[in-house]
Parts: structure tokens; sequence; C-alpha cells
């Protein structure tokens, strides 16, 4: 099957309808897919790279959760198609909002739960509509085969994610589906700001258990690897290529602190926040799609940048 650890199998196969615009309703947000291709195994499928764009604001599932950003990052800035799939009612904040507690940090799988099956939830929660079947060709393949002879294909690459098991497409689309209007009327948005994480960005790493001699260490993001949902950077030091998830990655030159650290606010200029400043929090976890802290207060969360933040 050749280089079949280069793929992106969907968790989900299914009946799919043709792209066009939402059924019922005047939808003005323009709905994109952006889709590269991995490999082809002729004569028998394809496999694919996706993800989901709200006028022009990408959206696609990694190991680290659901990312945002308006460069194609997981493609690398040039998907192999763009496709127009409709308009909705729904905004990009709202599939954020309906879709991240299905599609948290560490629950990523290869073949049962991977970036075409958020595209292919997204597109449902949107439109109505499903990931077209070009796109999971492979996804038959990768489901019938056995443990033993995915990873002889992928080299070993492949392990199974236990929190991934009980992953189903329907499951999620049949609660979204409850959530009706009120999925529509939601006017939670998450801060805006550039996102952490893109081709190029200094970071420093951090968190590092197998490898703690790179904590502290300067790196670039030379790539979004779509196969294992993780960042590939450029140690500087080293001049070696590796890969990190997420939560091991601050901006370059921001404070780096851990999940469940304690710190105090300071420095918020509005009248809200001006009654913070002086308070302690607790961090729990670094939003990279907005570039800030995510800390708890008095049992409420809020959205912080790093330099109104003091570690304790």
């Amino acid at each position: 099957m050749g280089n079949a650890s280069a793929c992106c199998w969907p968790g989900h196969i299914a009946n799919r309808n043709q792209p066009g615009d939402e059924e019922g309703g005047e939808g003005t947000n323009k709905v994109e897919l952006a889709a590269s291709m991995l490999f082809s195994i002729p004569g028998i499928a394809s496999a694919y790279h996706t993800s989901v764009l709200v006028n022009g604001e990408e959206f696609f599932f990694s190991d680290s959760g659901i990312f945002s950003n308006r460069a194609l990052t997981s493609h690398q800035g040039e998907p192999s198609e763009l496709v127009y799939m409709g308009l909705s009612t729904r905004t990009g904040s709202q599939v954020l909002n309906a879709l991240q507690t299905h599609f948290r940090p560490g629950t990523y799988d290869l073949i049962r739960k991977n970036c075409n099956s958020f595209s292919d939830c997204a597109l449902h929660f949107l439109l109505q509509r499903r990931l077209p079947a070009k796109y999971s060709a492979m996804e038959s393949i990768g489901q019938r085969a056995s443990l033993d002879m995915l990873q002889r294909v992928t080299k070993g690459a492949y392990h199974p994610n236990e929190a991934a098991k009980d992953f189903s497409a329907e499951d999620v689309i049949s609660v979204v589906n409850q959530l009706g209007a009120e999925a529509s009327s939601s006017s939670s948005e998450c801060p805006k700001s550039r996102p952490a994480l893109f081709l190029g960005a200094q970071v420093t790493i951090m968190g590092l258990k197998s490898a703690p001699q790179l904590n502290g260490q300067g790196a670039r993001i030379v790539r979004y690897n779509a196969v294992n949902g993780r960042w590939e950077a450029q140690v500087n030091f080293l001049g070696e290529v590796k890969a990190f998830r997420a939560e091991n990655l601050r901006p370059a030159g921001e404070i780096v602190l851990e999940t469940g650290a304690r710190c105090r606010i300071h420095g918020l200029q509005s009248e809200g926040g001006q009654v913070l400043n002086g308070r302690e929090a607790e961090v729990l976890r670094y939003l990279h799609g907005a570039s800030r802290y995510e800390v708890l207060i008095d049992g409420a969360s809020k959205a912080l940048r790093a330099e109104n933040l003091q570690a304790i």
C-alpha cells in the first residue's frame, strides 16, 4: 500500500449529499472545504487531509483539539482543492462552541477520529450536509484492517488511542442536532488575536516528560503534520525537526505557565478587568487559537494575555 502512514482516514462514512446552500433560512456565511491529497493507491483510493473554512477562517482537528486560523496552516497554505460548499446561518465561532467538547485534545486517532471526522461533523452542523465520499474512500480500508496490518503498513506509526475507541460521528451529529436554535443563537465568542502556532512562528518548548532537555529551548514551526495531528518545529540549538503537541509549545517571549499553576493577574485596563488586578487565579490551559491563557478565578474562567499574568 506504499506510504500508508501518510493517510488521514475519516472516522465515519455514510451516504453523502452533494454540496449546496443550507436548507431553510438565508445563510450569509460562506462555507468551503479545503483538502490536500496525501497519497493515492492506484485503482483503490486516495487519502486526504481536510478542514472546513467559514468566511475564510480555517477550522481543523488535531492531536491538541480544534484549531482555527486564516492562513490554511494545516495545508501548509496551499490545499490541493478548495471547494465551495454553501452558505450557512451559523458562524465559525458557533462551530467551535458546538464541537469542541466532542473533539478534545488528546482524542485524535489516525483511523477512528481524525481531521475528516471533524470536517464531516462541521459540515453537517453548518449545512446539514456530510463530507463528500471522495474524501473518505480510505476509511473502509482502515476500519476493516487488523491492528497488526495497520502497524505493518504504517511501519509502526499507528497506535490506537483508547480515548477515541467509542467515537461515533453519528452520535456527535445527534447531540449537535438537539442544540437546535440554541446553537444558532449562541453569542459566545472566543477572544480574537493572532493564533500562537503558524508556519514560521518562533516558539518555546515546555512540559516535555520524555525529552526534558528540550524544555525551555527555542524552535521554529515548519509545518503541521496531518498524519499525527502534531506540529513540527526545528529546534534552534539542534537544527533538527521534531514533532510536538501544541500543549508543549508557547509563543517565544511569553511567560510559560503550566496547567494547574497559580498566577496573579495584573495590568488589566478595562473597568471590569481592573477589579481583577492583584487577584490570584489557576491556569486551566493555553488557548493557542487566541494566544491567551484560560484561568479560573472565583469559579469562572477568563481568557487573559500572558502579559497580564505573573507566576506565583
